[in-house]
């Protein structure tokens, strides 16, 4: 019998979390600036539908934006049909990158991290005394992968496995998903040991973990399949979230919100522990909260991105349409809400938005939050935010690799650049790419792997250079190079991203070996021996289909 572990708890949690938590906090938190109960209006846009447009650009001017639909994702769901029954939620979730940085920023700042004044007190005392760090989610899971989730309790294992196979089959037919189990975990009174006196808010859970087999770009043109074509949708550029280095996009389903609400008020949560803190984030930690006031189904869909450095120096405007590949006029729904939401730094001082109009928009220089009811502006040719204040200069940086594949044994140059490509010089650069030896102990590193640059001018870049000798053959990943640099008397830190190097088998190797060995029999013999397990392992990752995307 399998015994259930907080782990797999807390990846159903994150799963939610990933898709829902930006939405709530863009409805959430706007209207209540401008005297709205954002109760209400969360309440009204979960029973009416709506589509969020939201976006947030840090001090440096790097864009983060999510586009989402609560409540419209296609009847083709079928949410009332009996396969349902049981089902506390589904979520599926397609990840590309370091896109869950940026989700863990929007549901806590560090609150995952341990960094931060808002990190959840069980977090931290989990933390402290050695015990679950909510941190191995991301060592479980990975950066990239395509996962189904779903929960259901209080039914007889036979039923709850047939029910799981007919929502499979009706995804599968429906929409065009493709899935291979991962995990079958089945939580009862015989999971625990006996001598443990716990009474179990229900009589079985069951959750179910499976990896959908599409390629990144494929899955999210899936989910977006389940969305209503209409409203923003009709003219964002969907590639914008396929092509990003960083993406995301995801489904949560819950056929009915009163069953889960009921499980969430049986633990006995205390504000401790799992369920206090899934009571917080839903709740408020009031049963009177809004969710709570919530019944029957609710379906949330949405797919978000981290783009590169778009605001610098000389930007005095921003364009809430470029940020989501928007060709054409702006169209909301015709039958439910419309949003637009956005979050500026704090340094950044808003002088005017357009359109703007009197209950219908709202801003100001507190919050640096900027709002639109999209519903009441009707056809738009665009939204943008006019502000002064200034971000840093645009600063980038490349790393390459010479040659950009390898086998074992064999050498490749890493060269890093920096680039000011602004106007303006930034002084105290510090530059470091020095963790691949530390990450694998058999690589062996020479060369300049950080460097300080006192003054970097408008225009000019610099360079460093090293070398990485490959023992082993393998998939290799390079950790972001780190910099940080000064302008206008504030530091900035910045990051390139995480990439991936391959290391081939070096099959010609094993031939040589066998041929100038001493013991030529014997050298030989191995060789073979070498290469029918090449030969087998790779025939092996060729036809398995059950392992995640790496």
């Amino acid at each position: 019998m399998k015994k259930i572990r907080i782990e797999h708890a807390f990846v159903v949690l994150f799963i939610g979390f990933l898709v829902m938590a930006p939405l709530t906090a863009s409805a959430g938190h706007t209207l209540a600036q401008d005297g709205f109960s954002g109760e209400d209006l969360f309440q009204g846009l979960i029973t009416d539908g709506a589509e969020v447009m939201y976006s947030m650009i840090d001090d440096q001017g790097v864009p983060a934006a999510i586009y989402g639909q609560l409540g419209i994702p296609s009847s083709d769901l079928n949410l009332d049909d009996p396969m349902y029954e049981g089902s506390l939620a589904m979520a599926l979730v397609s990840t590309h990158g370091e896109f869950l940085d940026i989700i863990m920023e929007l549901i806590g700042g560090g609150a995952f991290t341990g960094n931060s004044s808002s990190t959840p007190a069980q977090f931290a005392l989990a933390q402290d005394s050695g015990g679950f760090d909510p941190n191995s989610i991301l060592d479980m899971v990975g950066t990239e992968f395509n996962l189904l989730a779903n929960v259901i309790v209080n039914v007889d294992e036979a039923t709850s496995q047939s029910r799981m196979a007919s929502i499979l089959n009706h995804l599968q037919a429906q929409f065009g998903f493709s899935f291979t189990e991962l995990l079958k975990l089945r939580i009862d009174e015989n999971t625990l040991p006996p001598d443990v006196n716990i009474t179990l808010p229900f009589t079985s859970m069951d959750l179910y973990l499976y990896k959908e087999n599409h390629e990144f770009g494929l899955a999210v043109d899936t989910i977006f399949g389940v969305m209503s074509s209409t409203g923003f949708l009709g003219s964002i550029n969907t590639d914008v979230f396929k092509n990003a280095f960083a993406s995301a996009a995801g489904l949560l389903v819950i056929p009915d919100m009163a069953d889960l609400v009921d499980l969430i008020e049986s633990f006995d949560s205390g504000g401790q522990g799992a369920a206090g803190f899934t009571s917080t984030i839903l709740a408020q930690g009031d049963s009177s909260g809004f969710l709570f006031n919530v019944t029957g189904p609710v379906a949330i869909a949405a797919a978000g991105y981290l783009g590169e450095q778009i605001l610098s120096t000389d930007s005095t405007s921003l364009s809430i349409g470029d940020l989501f590949g928007v060709t054409g006029n702006i169209e909301p729904f015709s039958s439910a809400n419309s949003l637009i939401v956005t979050q500026l730094p704090s340094n950044l001082n808003i002088t005017s938005i357009t359109p703007d109009a009197v209950n219908q928009s709202f801003y100001d220089n507190s919050t640096n939050m900027v709002f639109w009811n999209a519903t009441a502006f009707g056809t738009q040719s665009e939204y943008v935010i006019n502000f002064e204040g200034d971000f840093p200069p645009l600063i980038t940086i490349e790393r390459t690799f010479s040659p950009e594949e390898n086998i074992a044994g064999g050498t490749t140059t890493v060269t890093v650049t920096v680039t000011n490509e602004g106007s303006d010089p930034i002084s105290n650069l510090v530059i470091t790419d020095n963790t691949l030896a530390s990450t694998y102990s058999t690589v062996t590193v020479t060369g300049v792997t950080s460097d300080t640059v006192t003054t970097l001018a408008g225009g000019a870049s610099v360079t460093i250079e090293y070398q990485v000798t490959f023992q082993n053959e393998g998939g290799y990943g390079f950790d972001p190079v780190q910099i940080s640099y000064e302008y206008n008397s504030q530091t900035y830190y910045k990051q390139s991203h995480t990439e991936g190097y391959t290391v081939n088998p070096d099959i010609g190797g094993l031939f040589a070996e066998g041929v100038m060995s001493t013991m030529p029999f014997s050298g030989i013999a191995l060789g073979v021996v070498g290469l029918v397990g090449i030969y087998s392992i790779m025939g092996l990752v060729r036809s398995r289909n059950d392992t995640f995307q790496v």
